[in-house]
């Protein structure tokens, strides 16, 4: 290789490693919480109130909250990762921007389709000749659902997994400090939004909180752009091109026409999808990281935590919204002293010993759990339930921490939307798995076994994350 060339070929690595150099700035992590508590106030809010609305619709059975899920799933199976191939491709602010207004706006939108079928369908007692508008004002709740999927998604992409590395400049401790923060403040909204979703209800009614979220939706979507951009205007090098991917990387030095590289790029892009479907997989497949996405998406395949179709069913056992609320205050109080426990027990036992022994703990907690389901109902199954599940999301929080620093430490930038566009879809296929188990047992006298099939899941889960932690030892 020519001398011209090598240093060429040096100065791409240069440009590569360009974030190693520690900037020290006064980064101003406040205005990256700060749109991190508006935006998981608002997605922890319709996520809870949703299935408390289709449930007080749909009184007698789970199978619309089953399809909802199902849908909402789907979508992220489908689309994730050509969603995270379009970040990868996309200048990072634009990205944020496109993502925050597509949540917002679909959330206003499902607000108003609820409004229409609480106004004027009683499902109960509608005859059934309205029945078919019923069908279709659900269908739009359910397409849009998908559509907000996709942009939660996208948005999680760009802002957990991209800026905040950038922003921590891939500082291991940096990283650990910030991530541990960002899941406080998911989980205190996560503990607080269901309270005071059961505040207005009591207060004053269920369309009143219908009514509420939608335009909370409205004023959270001003908010967040606004913060966002005060974070992109705080972060000079967010606005820097992002590193190739290593893909493209090792063609560059394999390659000392850079015309050659430029056309083999612009063949792969022009194949059919299916094919570059395909070579993305392998690319994601491949990555070291494939095992710890694999065992984290498993945990996903559970209805033992109080959310989704399990809030459906305790609705059906005859607790109150209130007294739901408080079960899931209690099971996010608990997951918080997970986001604690992290970064001590990291601190001591490293990132992979802490993730082997948060999701070995994980399933032991299940254990009373599923008891419960054979014994009949009094305050100790209650206790049983709701201390088991607590307990579990403690340890998957705890899990999904490290999982978490494991992949933004182990991928590039310039990757970070491919891979975790596929870590996302795994995720989603497995998420989708539970919606799957209800809709075959619809019957909430039998939700005992898509319980036990979730537990099996768990178990997987912690022999896959152990069999890859031994043999990366």
């Amino acid at each position: 290789m020519k001398a011209t060339e090598r240093e060429q070929m040096q100065e791409r690595s240069a440009l590569l490693a360009e974030h190693a150099p520690r900037r020290e700035h006064q980064v101003p992590y406040i205005w990256l919480y700060l749109y991190h508590t508006f935006n998981t106030w608002s997605d922890r809010f319709y996520e809870f109130a949703t299935f408390v609305f289709i449930m007080d619709i749909f009184k007698n059975t789970l199978l619309p909250s089953s399809l909802y899920g199902f849908v909402f799933t789907a979508s992220g199976i489908l689309l994730s990762s050509s969603v995270g191939k379009w970040i990868d491709r996309t200048p990072r602010l634009r990205a944020i921007q496109v993502f925050v207004p597509i949540k917002r706006l679909s959330v206003a939108l499902i607000s108003l389709g609820f409004i229409v079928l609480f106004a004027f369908y009683d499902y109960e007692v509608i005859p059934d000749s309205a029945k078919p508008m019923c069908y279709t004002i659900f269908g739009a709740i359910v397409l849009l659902g998908g559509t907000l999927k996709l942009a939660s998604v996208g948005a999680s992409i760009v802002v957990e997994k991209d800026w905040l590395v950038v922003i921590a400049q891939s500082d291991s401790v940096i990283l650990t400090r910030a991530n541990s923060f960002m899941r406080r403040i998911e989980l205190v909204n996560k503990m607080i939004t269901p309270l005071a979703f059961g505040l207005i209800v009591s207060l004053r009614s269920t369309m009143f909180c219908v009514v509420f979220t939608g335009i909370w939706s409205i004023f959270s979507m001003v908010c967040e752009l606004y913060l966002i951009r005060k974070v992109y205007d705080s972060i000079p090098w967010l606005s820097e091109t992002k590193e190739p991917t290593l893909a493209q990387y090792f063609s560059i030095v394999n390659h000392e026409d850079g015309a050659e590289l430029g056309e083999q790029l612009d063949r792969r892009e022009s194949e059919p999808w299916p094919r570059r479907l395909y070579n993305d997989w392998l690319e994601y497949y491949k990555h070291p990281i494939f095992a710890v996405s694999l065992s984290y998406a498993m945990v996903y395949m559970s209805v033992l935590s109080v959310a989704g179709t399990m809030v459906s069913w305790l609705k059906w056992r005859g607790y109150s919204d209130s007294s739901v609320g408080i079960m899931r205050s209690v099971m996010a109080l608990l997951a918080i002293l997970g986001t604690f426990l992290m970064p001590l027990m990291s601190r001591f036992l490293g990132l992979m010993k802490t993730a082997q022994i948060a999701v070995s703990l994980e399933w032991v907690a299940l254990i009373p759990v599923i008891i419960t389901f054979f014994l009949s109902p009094s305050w100790l199954t209650t206790v049983l339930l709701i201390g088991g599940i607590s307990l579990s999301r403690t340890c998957v929080w705890i899990f999904d921490l490290s999982q978490m620093q494991i992949l933004q430490e182990q991928i590039s930038n310039g990757q970070t939307g491919l891979i975790h566009g596929w870590h996302f879809t795994l995720c989603n296929l497995f998420d989708l798995g539970q919606f799957l188990l209800t809709i075959i047992w619809s019957d909430p006298r039998i939700f005992k076994i898509p319980a036990m099939v979730s537990f099996c899941m768990v178990f997987l889960a912690a022999c896959t994350f152990t069999r890859f932690y031994y043999r990366s030892s």
